[in-house]
Order: structure tokens, then sequence, then C-alpha cells
């Protein structure tokens, strides 16, 4: 049976320099749906598109699944805090909408901070609550942020982090400068790659190769990240 995937479109949005972003954000919808997956790009997305692109070419998750895209900073270059603060109120008003539906976040570099910290602002479920509501599941790949610790957020029901060591790219000096958490202690699953080695096609792995890192089972462990959280959402319920 066929998978719909829903897509919100929104004007093209301005950079921190003022030009327009070549690759504008698509803002989570309060549609139905019964899973939400909210990708959360890293710094420069919005000119590069490595999140954005990700964003169309993962293969869906449900069979009704609304897919947003976002910038690091939410959009709000003068006051990322404000940014994810944006984020978290959609994803708390597609919640509203859909109870039962589950919802990924997915952010990549600094991206990724962004999305642990959409997760902070997210109220865990009640005990009431539990067997009825949908869960949050936290996708970190190859994150980055030296002023965000990596902690659990309370809300988050499953964690599954990736990261690149040895990457042969040139710029990965970003993604160091800026501060690479590799291994999360607090993840429920981390898969380490080697940049020496190549993914299914040949393509080395590096920090900018996103979609590799979330869809190739050729780093540590024998799924991989995507693998994983299909396993999870047929399940029923999560497991480590």
């Amino acid at each position: 049976m066929g998978c719909s995937v829903l897509v919100a479109e929104q004007p093209l949005l301005a950079t921190a320099q003022g030009a327009a972003a070549v690759y504008p954000q698509r803002p989570l919808r309060a549609a139905p749906a019964e899973l939400a997956v909210v990708m959360i790009g890293g710094f420069g997305d919005e000119i590069s598109g490595i999140i954005e692109q990700t964003a169309r070419f993962m293969p869906p998750l449900a069979k009704h699944e609304a897919r947003a895209y976002y910038h690091w900073n939410g959009g709000v270059p003068a006051d990322a805090a404000q940014g994810v603060r944006l984020i978290a109120e959609h994803v708390r008003r597609f919640q509203q909408s859909n109870p039962q539906a589950s919802v990924v976040l997915l952010g990549h570099s600094f991206g990724a901070s962004t999305a642990l910290q959409v997760a902070q602002l997210l109220a865990p479920p009640t005990q009431a609550q539990v067997e009825s509501r949908g869960r949050i599941l936290l996708l970190t790949i190859d994150p980055s942020d030296r002023m965000v610790q990596p902690k659990r957020p309370a809300a988050v029901t499953w964690w599954g982090n990736c990261y690149v060591v040895h990457s042969q790219s040139d710029h990965d000096f970003i993604v160091e400068w800026g501060g690479r958490w590799g291994h999360c202690q607090e993840a429920d699953v981390n898969i380490r790659f080697d940049g020496r080695r190549t993914d299914e096609y040949g393509q080395q792995f590096i920090h900018d190769n996103a979609l590799a890192l979330l869809l190739s089972a050729r780093g540590s462990g024998s799924r991989s990240l995507y693998q994983w959280v299909l396993a999870l959402l047929n399940q029923g319920s999560p497991a480590t």
C-alpha cells in the first residue's frame, strides 16, 4: 500500500544576511497524521540543504506521515532560543490534534542540538497518558554544539545517536570547532561511523553525508538509525 507524506510549504525566509534562503522551512502542520517527522538542519542548511534534501529523500516511516523541515535556529536568526520555542509549539499543536501520533525529532549537526532542546520543552506523558499518547523519538546525526550538554530530555521515549570519527572531509573543521558530541552516554543507541570506510554506494562517511549516516547499516551495530526507528514504530512499544 502507498504512503502519503504531508509537506507544508512556506514563503522564502530571510537569512541572517538578509538574503532569501535557498531551502526555506516547511513547518509542521496540525493536520491529521499517524506520525510527525520533524527534521532540523545544521548551521547553514538553508544554503547547503543537507537535511532539507534528506527530508525529501528519506523513505516514509508510516503510511500517513507529516514531515517538516526547519533551520537550526527555527527561522529566527537573531534569536535561536525563540526559534527553538517556535518549533516546540508547532510540535505541541500537532500532538494536541493527534494525541496518539508519535513524533520523530531528527537533527543534524547544530540541528541535532536544536532537536534535543525542542524535546526538552515538551512535556513527558503523565501516568494516565503513557498507554494512549504517542511517543517522542529523538535522532541526532553527528551532533555538534559546545554550548548544550547532551542530556536526555524527560519527554523522549528513545534516543538514537550516530557520529563520525576519522572523517576525511575538509569541512569537518566546522563541526569540530562547534563542539562535536560524538558518543552520547544517555542515548539508547550510539552508532559509530569510520570516515575511512564507505557506505553501500562507495561514498565515504563524512559529516555532510547525513542521508548515508541515517540510512547506512555499515556503522557499528546491526541496524541503521532509520531501521531502528522503523522497527520501534512497527513494534508499537520502544525497545533498546
